[in-house]
This record gives structure tokens, sequence and C-alpha cells, in this order.
């Protein structure tokens, strides 16, 4: 189910490899969603504290190679906004989603997962913030 033009959402999708994010991108846009690309922490950082750019939601990949990677993104970036983050890997493993699991997010997708999971994903999330919301 595709959402309307009114509840058009926009996401930040962080991710360092430019092949898998203009894939994600075109994902995202066909189901609806306004996507604002970052392929470091650092740019994600400052897209969402420059705040000229409403982010909903951020979709952050955890390995961004050289510099920040996204666990680090994340924290800096709920220091200065609340905001919804689902972790995205093409990693599995116990340690990194230990890591993954010490900041505060609304999920944690494995990147080969179908697309229909990671639009129920980013659909929950925005749920469950919404809901945490409304509970202030």
């Amino acid at each position: 189910m595709r959402i309307s033009e009114f509840e058009r959402k926009t996401i930040l999708l962080v991710e360092d490899e430019m092949i898998v994010s203009l894939a994600q991108k075109h994902d995202l846009e066909r189901e609806g969603y306004r996507v604002i690309q970052a392929a470091s922490g650092e740019k994600a950082l400052s897209i969402v504290c420059a705040k000229k750019e409403p982010v909903d939601l951020i979709l952050m990949d955890i390995d961004l190679g050289k510099g920040m990677d996204g666990t680090q993104a994340a924290q800096e970036i709920l220091k200065s906004r609340e905001i919804p983050i689902v972790f995205l890997s093409s990693h599995a493993d116990r340690e990194i989603i230990e890591r993954a699991g010490r900041i505060t997010s609304y999920g944690y997708i494995v990147k080969d997962a179908d697309t229909s999971v990671l639009m129920a994903s980013i659909r929950k999330a925005f749920i469950l913030s919404q809901s945490h919301r409304s509970l202030r």
C-alpha cells in the first residue's frame, strides 16, 4: 500500500555504497517516500543539524567505510534531535546487532531482506515513533 501525497514522509538514507543507495532510493520513492541521500555519517549529521530539509526517519547503514560509522552518527544525531532511526546492515553477526541495540532505534533490517520487509519496518517505525510522541 502506497502512501498518499498528504502523508508523504521524508527519509534520510545513509548508505556509502552508491549502487545500493540508488536501488534503495528507487524502492522508497516507488512507495511514495521522499528520499535524501547521505554517503557518510558526517554528511547525515550535517543534514539533520542544519534543519534545512525535513527528515521524518533515518535509514542508517552501520558500516559506512572511513570516518564515523552508523552507530556513532546515530548517537550524535540523537543528541541534537529526536528522530526515528532504523538500522540497515549487510551484517547479521551478534557484535553488530548488539552495538546497534545500545542505541535508541526503531529497528534493524538486514540489507538483503525483501523490499516488503523494509517497507513494513518503516511503517512500523513511524507508528512506534508517533505512539512514543503521544505518550509525552
